[in-house]
């Protein structure tokens, strides 16, 4: 009976230890199976090899996981998507484009984080990155993009060249400590229904009239550089949302932006902390609208619709601005604290630091736009109003070397 005892004890013991075995062994298992390394699905990055479906495979093995990127150039030649619960990252790592295309990476889905990569486009690729419509708690942070232009052949060799497009129906983004330089067009841009080059640096607007309005977008602590040309290149643009987005421009840097840093056509919008300078002196031209020579950039920040805070932002450079800031079809607007010159050595004689005019669709009468304490610097007009504004408040600004503070239709307290 002792005997029977001892064995029964004796096999309980052993199957304890095979169970907690196995059990370790799953969670070895799991530990390592979270992360996905590109190279194990043949990626080589050595910035020749095409790596384009060694990728592919290792993004569907790595949906809600870890893909990593080791150092290395890694050439593709067609889109890559990132969906749910997956966070995409490298270390001094590149993809880059080896022939013509529309996006290099699609993100779709929820939680989605990408960062420490640079998307080089080779000026061949179109755009960079498209967040599809849907996602939600999409992070970008730590990330370049850079070289993006038109394809040599239809069908998008006449479309709109993107670092970072951003649909409708998209909510809660942060992009942040990201850089997006050299986006150009080349060719005119019937995609847009007009005939001039359009050039964007990151997008906020619906890829089809469908599409819900995006909110709660964030970017911030990024830098926006060489959108061109003159025709319509601007580095941050919302647009085709007629309920607020709550979109922050928070604390950018942006340089040779050739037509504006800043275009808001959409509700609700937070533009603070900002530095934006003009770094054109009669060495910047229009390819396709009839060049007067009257002014370097048409503007650093236009605002074209309600609900719109311009706060904190240095503006200057060494160029001229058609208007600085330009208001032209918005309600219940602030411009308050910021710091506004023109190149002292510009273009001057139609150069305003901040104009109200009429709005791009013909209206001419707006409310509540408030003018406080910002401090006004080189031009014609420190604020200069066209369109007629009921409840409109001038306080508190400074203005130096104006040929007139304001227009004589204003009245300053």
């Amino acid at each position: 009976m002792v005997t029977i005892k001892k064995a029964g004890l004796l096999v309980i013991i052993c199957l304890l230890f095979f169970w907690e075995l196995c059990f370790s062994a799953d969670a070895s298992v799991n530990i390592e199976t979270s992360m996905v390394n590109v190279k194990d699905y043949g990626a080589v990055g050595d910035g020749i090899t095409d790596d384009t479906v060694a990728i592919k495979k290792a993004l569907y093995y790595g949906k809600n996981k870890t893909v990593f990127f080791p150092q290395g150039v890694y050439l593709i030649a067609d889109t890559l998507t990132i969906k749910e619960n997956t966070e995409v990252y490298g270390a001094n790592s590149v993809i880059k484009a080896k022939s013509e295309g529309y996006t290099m990476l699609r993100a779709v889905g929820h939680n989605i984080n990408i960062h420490n990569l640079t998307i080089d486009g080779s000026n061949v690729f179109l755009r960079g990155l498209t967040i599809m419509n849907g996602t939600k708690n999409l992070t970008l942070q730590s990330a370049e993009f850079k070289n993006f232009g038109q394809p040599s052949q239809k069908p998008h060799r006449n479309s709109t060249p993107i670092a970072v497009r951003i649909e409708g129906g998209v909510e809660n983004v942060i992009i942040e400590h990201v850089v997006v330089d050299n986006v150009f067009a080349n060719n005119v841009s019937s995609e847009a229904g007009w005939n001039h080059k359009v050039a964007r640096g990151i997008l906020i607007s619906p890829a089809l009239d469908s599409q819900p309005s995006s909110k709660n977008i964030t970017i911030q602590n990024s830098t926006i550089s060489r959108i061109g040309p003159k025709d319509d290149g601007d580095g941050i643009v919302v647009q085709g949302f007629t309920s607020n987005v709550g979109l922050k421009l928070l604390n950018n840097s942006f340089d040779k932006n050739h037509k504006r840093a800043i275009k808001i056509q959409s509700p609700g919008a937070l533009i603070k902390g900002n530095k934006i300078n003009n770094n054109f002196n009669n060495d910047n031209f229009y390819d396709t609208y009839k060049e007067n020579y009257s002014y370097d950039m048409w503007s650093a920040v236009s605002v074209y619709a309600n609900d719109v805070v311009v706060e904190g932002n240095i503006i200057g450079g060494i160029g001229s601005y058609s208007a600085a800031i330009d208001i032209a079809g918005g309600n219940n607007v602030e411009v308050r604290g910021n710091t506004i010159t023109n190149g002292e050595n510009s273009i001057l004689a139609s150069a305003d630091l901040i104009r109200i005019n009429k709005g791009y669709d013909g209206t001419s009468e707006f409310s509540n736009i408030v003018i406080d304490r910002n401090s006004l610097m080189n031009g014609r007009y420190g604020v200069n109003m066209v369109a007629k504004v009921t409840g409109l408040e001038i306080a508190g600004n400074t203005f130096s070397n104006l040929s007139f503070e304001t227009s004589t239709n204003i009245s300053k307290k």
